[in-house]
């Protein structure tokens, strides 16, 4: 018995002299979100957002989602609309370009990138982050695209 308290004060205090670094949890998550949505794998998708999330969206739906709730609703569709008739993952090959992440202290993040995901379109992404009950979720994405004819 007292070799197990050992073993457990000795690994509770290991964990001690460990420091967070939050850019890079946040660098893990946000691969780890975006090959949930290249695989369209709801649960996990859903996952990363917070309860209370915003999104606007670059095309079908011109109201900004509230809560997670009308985020799941249109990104359901976003969902069916890219799977098609495609029957196994990934459904697609996403790749942030230009990535920036600016660290607000060590619970808030804004991550930004473009997708070049679309011919003829430059497809913008900001993403807000909080770390929340130990985890980074998402707290607001805004998307939106720009004709390349346009950028000069």
């Amino acid at each position: 018995m007292r070799k197990l308290i050992g073993l457990f004060l000795l690994s509770t205090l290991a964990g001690f002299g460990q420091a967070r670094n939050p850019e890079a949890e946040l660098r893990k998550t946000l691969v780890q979100f975006v090959q949930a949505f290249d695989n369209l794998d709801w649960d996990r998708f859903s996952s990363f957002f917070s309860e209370d999330a915003t999104t606007f969206q670059p095309r079908k739906f011109i109201r900004r989602a509230e809560n997670k709730t009308e985020i799941e609703s249109q990104f359901r569709q976003v969902f069916e609309r890219v799977r098609g008739d495609q029957t196994k993952p990934p459904y697609m090959d996403l790749r942030p370009l230009d990535l920036r992440i600016q660290m607000l202290g060590a619970d808030v993040a804004v991550t930004t990138f473009h997708l070049d995901d679309r011919p003829g379109v430059l497809n913008r992404r900001t993403l807000v982050w909080q770390h929340l009950k130990s985890a980074w979720k998402i707290v607001h994405i805004h998307a939106s695209e720009v004709p390349l004819q346009e950028v000069k």
